[in-house]
């Protein structure tokens, strides 16, 4: 596995990775060989190079790929289940691109670029970068405010999120979190911008809610150890947090921000997506190169999902448009695409 010195907050998970192999039965992991008996069939697309995030684009019905062990973006037909274009970001060969949001007022996407603490701006029309924005710190997470057309940057190296105007693609505000700000996810439910600070550094094991009428943190919510992704369900106005280490998922309610349900039964849960068609919640385990399927309406897991190709899931995404699950295999450089 090719670790990156510079690229301290992806480091950190994989040196956590690393010692945890020893470790793993004291949380229940198991990771052993990707299952030869698949519970579902579906296409492995290759090309890659250490996929890490995406982001859907409903506009154009494309699937795009951060490839962190590098400094590229791939775009991925769902028409046809390949790479239709490769986009440089960033300013070097190194800038590690680990996470994704699609704007959905002007059709752009934000890549957040970890190595070299830029964010690149890509028009959809194009698949090309309009815009490098400077001045970030060790950017990892990056979610859409689709209220205020605001982009939030979680900065790892300060523990604070940067607000970025789709307007002007400048910086407005910088608020201070918890510990390593990883994955953020907007409720258009509240208006509240919900951030897991992952703790690398021996903080957090929280979420920050942040409202995005002052920008400015409402509270914290503990949740477990090493939350990674959330995802917003619009059917319930409730958040899913995957706790990577903890082998949990925490369910937040919007009307509370506090925790109503821990789920347990993971396997180093890091991804997770939202399939609004049927209230269902995806989740990818690390460990068990399995996706956990979760019932929106009992909190429970309600089927696991095995896949030949699965290698280290890393994260997920749902197609509305074709009812697919892309996912990203850190390990192998591939991205499998599933039915729902």
């Amino acid at each position: 596995m090719k670790i990156h010195v510079k690229h301290v907050s992806l480091f950190s998970v994989f040196i956590l990775l690393t010692l945890t192999l020893s470790l793993s039965g004291a949380y229940g992991w198991t990771r052993g060989p990707p299952p030869v008996t698949p519970s579902t069939t579906g296409t492995t697309i290759t090309g890659f190079n250490g996929p890490w995030a995406f982001a859907f684009d409903p506009n154009n019905n494309e699937v795009f790929v951060a490839n962190t062990n590098g400094n590229t973006v791939s775009v991925i037909s769902d028409a046809t289940d390949t790479i239709i274009a490769t986009i440089t970001v960033g300013t070097t060969t190194t800038s590690y691109p680990s996470g994704l949001a699609f704007d959905s007022h002007l059709d752009e996407i934000f890549v957040v670029n970890y190595g070299d603490n830029t964010v690149s701006v890509i028009s959809d029309a194009t698949n090309t970068v309009i815009a490098t924005i400077p001045g970030f710190n060790e950017p990892d997470g990056v979610g859409f405010d689709s209220h205020l057309n605001e982009i939030f940057v979680g900065n790892g190296g300060t523990n604070t999120v940067m607000v970025i105007s789709d307007a002007t693609n400048k910086v407005i505000k910088t608020i201070t979190v918890d510990d390593s700000p990883t994955g953020i996810v907007f409720d258009p439910h509240n208006r509240e911008v919900y951030v897991t600070n992952t703790g690398y550094t021996g903080g957090g094991n929280t979420v920050s809610v942040i409202s995005d009428a002052t920008n400015k943190v409402i509270t914290d919510i503990t949740v477990s150890y090493c939350p990674y992704a959330a995802v917003f369900d619009s059917h319930n106005n409730e958040i899913y947090v995957t706790n990577m280490y903890a082998a949990t998922i925490s369910v937040i309610s919007d009307s509370t921000n506090t925790v109503i349900k821990t789920i347990a039964g993971q396997s180093g849960p890091m991804g997770a997506a939202l399939d609004p068609h049927d209230n269902k919640v995806y989740v990818t385990n690390m460990w068990s190169y399995t996706v956990s399927l979760i019932s929106g309406e009992t909190d429970t897991i309600t089927r696991t999902l095995t896949t030949l190709g699965l290698d280290f899931p890393a994260a997920i995404v749902f197609d509305p448009h074709t009812n697919q699950l892309f996912i990203a295999n850190y390990y192998s450089n591939t991205v499998s695409v599933i039915p729902d």
